[in-house]
């Protein structure tokens, strides 16, 4: 599993970003993929770069068709290719280490 973490950022679109956000989580919960939101940013689980990006390109065709004119997208990937990792994994490991 790949994780990744993503924000988009509709510019020129006003302060409130909050019916933007809504829109791509609802594209992720369609895909049925494990995403975790969060105040700045998404998390999402992938099993592949493609289907990283797939999304990613389906969350910006929706900002498009709700009328943003620009779109500011940061991306980070972890793609850990001697172990298995997932989001619950990388919380359980920081959470079991600060008890």
């Amino acid at each position: 599993m790949i994780v990744a973490e993503f924000s988009m950022v509709p510019m020129g679109s006003g302060t409130s970003a909050g019916d933007y956000i809504k829109a791509i989580h609802h594209i992720l919960g369609e895909a049925e993929v494990n995403f975790i939101p969060g105040p700045m940013s998404t998390a999402v689980e992938g099993k592949s770069l493609q289907e990283l990006f797939d999304l990613m390109e389906k969350a910006n065709d929706k900002l498009v068709q709700m009328g943003v004119k620009r779109i500011i997208t940061t991306i980070r990937i972890d793609m850990r290719l001697d172990k298995e990792i997932s989001m619950q994994s990388k919380l359980s490991r920081v959470r079991s280490d600060s008890n």
